[in-house]
């Protein structure tokens, strides 16, 4: 009896080293080999719509083994066929950069993300397995149903030419008022890549600003690389004067539905008061943008910083950033607050257009949107009330306050309008002034 156990032991270690992955396997019991069976038991049950407690089975193993792929899959789908979209879409955070993703649990992702008002993330991740899975039916769909969200809901759409127009009159600071006339078309000439020429020109209302007015030429390209990133690249001209030539970039970044980051340069900016392009002012300008909002539409902010570098040798630096709030959201009717923040600095004193040394202000914003119900697809109009606090050096602090209404139209998918008005209160080196604008803006597809 000795003899048979110590041949078993010796038969046993040589069969061992003959192939070592005997001993791992026999020390590896608990390895992610042995929860297979288990693992199918829960898929099964949710296949057999007993969901909860196929998540009994597999959430264990998932605490046990939580970078295993199959595991996290199979979870995410099962919690997408009990319906729980936001769990499911929380849990394929850890996924989504994976490359190797089934076309059977991306187009359920997908419907999960436009359900949640996501519908640039849906066709990013829909467009990308695409590119793996070309014949796959259910990811065609998938990504149909995305691009057709971002068009009819979203009134997106990047194929079709269009021509925008918009004309403004404003009263700006230190009683100057002018017009300023905004023209584009713009056509699809390659797959992601649109090409458009714009002219604007602005014409001021008194005599002795007139050497400021711009005539500019501009002709540039817009190329999507995707959902998240756009380039726009354009250069410009004034047609009136050969010297006024000037380059603007600018990149946007979407990350998600509800973030946006821009960046841009302008080696000649058209962004400058009147009265210094009156002098012979120029500039060039470097900006910087980050704007949110919440897929539930509560909260939204904006925060925008500008650099300025004027041929006078003047730099200035604005900083803007606002935080909403929407405390109603009804259906014929929306009521948001905004709390907003400025601030600027300049270097150079006593120029021809207003530079303050340095100024800040502070105030309260109120919007009322007005949601009408009528034959075109949307037809909203809003209402703005603001106050605030403004300090200038040297100068002090005065209140200033704003009021403000807009309509806005969707007639179709095709064609859309906006106009409104302005009036405010503001404060130019100590002295108050009353400014008004007007505006409207048109928008056509073909």
């Amino acid at each position: 009896m000795q003899l048979q156990k110590l041949l078993g032991i010796v038969m046993w270690f040589a069969i061992c080293c003959v192939n070592p992955l005997t001993v791992v396997s026999a020390f590896s019991a608990d390895g992610i080999e042995s929860t297979y069976a288990e693992h199918t038991r829960g898929v099964e049950l949710a296949r057999a719509g007993q969901y909860e407690e196929g998540l009994r089975v597999l959430l264990p193993l998932l605490a046990r083994f939580p970078d295993e792929y199959p595991l996290q899959r199979d979870i995410i789908l099962i919690t997408i066929w009990k319906g729980d979209c936001q769990d499911a879409l929380q849990r394929f955070e850890r996924l989504r950069a994976r490359q190797d993703l089934e076309p059977y649990l991306v187009a359920p992702v997908s419907r999960c993300l436009l359900d949640a008002n996501r519908p640039k993330e849906a066709r990013y991740l829909t467009r990308q397995a695409l590119q793996r899975h070309p014949d796959d039916v259910s990811l065609q769909n998938a990504f149909l149903e995305a691009d057709l969200a971002l068009r009819i809901d979203e009134n997106i759409d990047e194929d079709r030419p269009a021509l925008a127009a918009e004309v403004t009159v404003r009263e700006t600071d230190r009683d100057a008022p002018e017009w300023i006339t905004y023209l584009e078309g713009s056509t699809k000439i390659a797959e992601r890549t649109r090409v458009y020429a714009r002219y604007r020109f602005t014409r001021a209302l008194e005599k002795q600003y007139q050497s400021g007015d711009l005539d500019r030429l501009g002709v540039g390209a817009r190329y999507r690389i995707d959902e998240r990133w756009l380039l726009d690249q354009e250069f410009s001209a004034d047609v009136r004067d050969s010297g006024q030539t000037g380059s603007t970039t600018r990149v946007t970044y979407e990350p998600r539905d509800d973030w946006r980051l821009a960046l841009a340069y302008a080696s000649f900016s058209e962004d400058i008061p009147l009265q210094a392009r009156a002098v012979g002012v120029e500039a060039r300008q470097a900006s910087g943008e980050i704007a949110y909002e919440s897929r539930n539409y509560r909260w939204d902010g904006l925060a925008t910083i500008s650099s300025y570098d004027f041929s006078d040798t003047n730099r200035r630096t604005a900083f803007f950033a606002h935080a909403g709030y929407a405390y109603e959201l009804r259906a014929l009717r929306e009521q948001r607050l905004y709390l907003e923040w400025y601030q600027s600095t300049n270097t150079l004193d006593g120029t021809a257009y207003f530079n303050p040394r340095r100024d800040f202000s502070l105030g309260l914003v109120h919007r009322t949107d007005f949601i009408f119900t009528s034959s075109f697809k949307r037809h909203v109009d809003h209402l703005w009330i603001g106050a605030s606090a403004y300090t200038q050096q040297d100068y002090g602090t005065h209140g200033r306050w704003s009021l403000g209404y807009e309509q806005d139209y969707d007639f179709d998918e095709s064609r859309a309008l906006v106009a409104g008005g302005g009036v405010a209160r503001n404060v130019y080196d100590g002295k108050y002034e009353t400014e008004w604008r007007f505006y409207v803006y048109f928008h056509q597809r073909f």
